[in-house]
């Protein structure tokens, strides 16, 4: 019995985690977009990686459609921190600034992200997957949630995650259900042979 259905329902507990967290990271997203549309922010981006002594990368776009897209965008954006803060605030009139508390904010969401991304590797393997890897992958979901959840302080951070926390618990406990019930008509269905 192949399992990877689990990965398209946990994408969805996560876009509607996502929803909620994106304006937040609107700052980081801006300039990343700003770095891909303009000639002279690419030459800015260029400068400064040799200033910081990067590599000049291509940074992806996030898109709403895939969850995943805002992970990678996250991990790169991370390893770019110094370059990107710099080039945003240089750049800005206004006193909007990209801060340690967005890098911060970005920081824990690409932590649980990570664990929901390789819960999905694991969920799409073609010969391999088996209920006892979602169990244990949705544990360590639920679990990794838990853990952020409690050691931020930030409520609107704690609230969205709290709530994937709670969509999580839903589907495992609905998951084990319909298993139980698959396990039940598959044992019915061998005492009638």
């Amino acid at each position: 019995m192949h399992f990877r259905y689990c990965a398209h329902i946990l994408n969805l507990c996560v876009q509607d985690g996502l929803g909620e967290l994106r304006p937040l990271l609107e700052p980081i997203k801006g300039v990343i977009r700003w770095i891909r549309a303009a000639r002279s922010a690419k030459r800015i981006f260029k400068l400064k990686c040799e200033e910081y002594v990067l590599r000049k990368k291509v940074i992806s776009l996030d898109t709403p459609i895939r969850w995943n897209s805002t992970y990678k965008l996250l991990y790169n954006a991370i390893a770019y921190r110094d370059v990107l803060t710099d080039m945003y605030n240089e750049s800005r009139t206004d006193v909007q600034f990209i801060t340690n508390d967005h890098w911060s904010l970005a920081m824990i969401i690409h932590d649980v992200l990570e664990t929901f991304d390789q819960a999905t590797k694991i969920f799409s393997y073609v010969y391999e997957p088996n209920i006892n890897m979602v169990i244990l992958e949705c544990i360590k979901i639920i679990h990794s949630i838990k853990e952020t959840s409690e050691a931020n302080p930030d409520p609107s951070v704690k609230n969205v995650l709290d709530s994937m926390k709670k969509n999580g618990m839903l589907i495992l406990q609905n998951f084990l259900l319909f298993m139980a019930f698959v396990l039940f008509l598959m044992q019915v269905s061998n005492s009638k042979v």
